[in-house]
């Protein structure tokens, strides 16, 4: 059972961010994961002790406003959404950030994000001519 510690916020603070709060609880509460839950928003924040965050596996921030406090984050591996992803699909966030902690992907608090692989190049039309503004939607000049 892993442990993650996350943090809600909207610009309101007020319906999304518990709303987002629930989805993180009833999401790792179905994967078989302890999952604490910060709010920040216009009812204030019940911030949590250092030693929950210390002993966090990784972090969520659900949030559509700057953390405040994610300073006490540092090192800590974690992904970012806003809000709605987070009411929309917490399940998944739940097994992705956990994945990305496990397999040393993972953006880590106050730490530049890891590099990914350089893209491919792009691929140029075969036939030479080119496609022009919106793909040659509107036809050849």
């Amino acid at each position: 059972m892993a442990k993650i510690v996350c943090v809600t916020s909207c610009i309101t603070g007020i319906a999304h961010t518990y709303m987002a709060a629930e989805a993180l609880e009833q999401a790792g509460k179905k994967l078989g994961h302890e999952v604490l839950v910060e709010t920040q928003g216009s009812a204030g924040s019940n911030p949590f002790k250092q030693d929950v965050i210390d002993s966090a596996d990784a972090v969520i921030f659900a949030v559509d406003l700057e953390v405040i406090g994610r300073d006490r984050f540092a090192g800590k591996p974690y992904i970012q959404v806003g809000v709605a992803k987070a009411i929309k699909s917490a399940t998944e966030l739940v097994e992705q950030v956990l994945e990305a902690a496990a397999n040393g992907t993972a953006a880590k608090v106050g730490e530049a994000a890891p590099k990914a692989e350089a893209p491919a190049a792009a691929e140029k039309p075969s036939s030479g001519e080119k496609k022009g503004l919106f793909g040659g939607l509107f036809g050849k000049k």
